[in-house]
């Protein structure tokens, strides 16, 4: 056993439908995905390779039981949801091919990227990192997994939900790049592994969430990603 100077950190992990965790090693998550969103943000989609950006793993929150909550997060002043489908990897790879790219996926799940909006804006201003406003505590609410060979990605929506009302609304073929592209693209910067989660990109609509907001994603096929916006941490 290793002399740790300090107790290690706990795994970060995921519930599963059906039973099991799935552990966190790291969390991808794509920029611009949707045609529509990237209109809405300023950008001109049909010039941008697809781009990523990181979230610590324990920014990850299992969101799978009743009555989840996720804190308001502390100095930030616009806090804006981004529902997404979110592809857990059960595989290793490097420069991967796409026809060998989605081999790789352990299953799917249904997520939500929380941004601090305001100091994205400001970053963008700054030309600045985006760690602040897309990697803090509680930034990754995930719903229950479920394995790539009990779900079919063909065919289904995507929709996002705040109190009730429907705030994005998407069919997932409308994503630039699909999840075997994206797993190729993004295996050509870093190695990916068992335990890595990728945040596939949101569609437009993006919008705020406030405290005591019920936020809900749902995915056809999928269970849903639901929490109540708390306190501030």
């Amino acid at each position: 056993m290793a002399d740790f100077v300090l107790a290690p950190p706990e795994t970060t992990a995921l519930a599963v439908e059906g039973g099991g965790r799935f552990p966190v090693r790291r969390i991808y998550c794509v920029g611009r995905n949707y045609w529509e969103h990237s209109i809405e943000m300023g950008a001109d989609p049909s010039r941008e390779p697809p781009f990523f950006f990181h979230k610590p793993p324990d920014a990850a929150v299992d969101v799978s039981a009743d009555k989840a909550e996720v804190p308001f997060p502390s100095e930030c002043g616009e806090l804006h949801y981004e529902g997404e489908l979110v592809l857990a990897i059960g595989g290793e790879g490097h420069a991967l091919p796409v026809d060998a790219a989605a081999g790789l996926i352990w299953g799917y799940g249904v997520g939500v990227d929380l941004t601090r909006r305001d100091l994205q804006n400001e970053a963008k201003r700054m030309k600045r990192p985006w760690c602040a406003s897309k990697g803090f505590d509680f930034s990754g609410p995930v719903g229950a997994l479920v394995p790539a060979s009990k779900f079919d990605i063909a065919g289904k929506t995507i929709s996002l939900k705040v109190n009730g009302e429907q705030k994005q609304s998407s069919e997932l073929a409308k994503m630039i790049w699909n999840p075997a592209e994206i797993i190729s693209h993004l295996s050509s910067f870093y190695r990916l592994a068992p335990g890595d989660l990728i945040f596939t990109g949101t569609p437009a609509g993006v919008g705020p969430l406030r405290e005591g907001d019920l936020c809900e994603v749902t995915v056809d096929g999928l269970p849903p990603c639901a929490f109540r916006v708390a306190t501030k941490a």
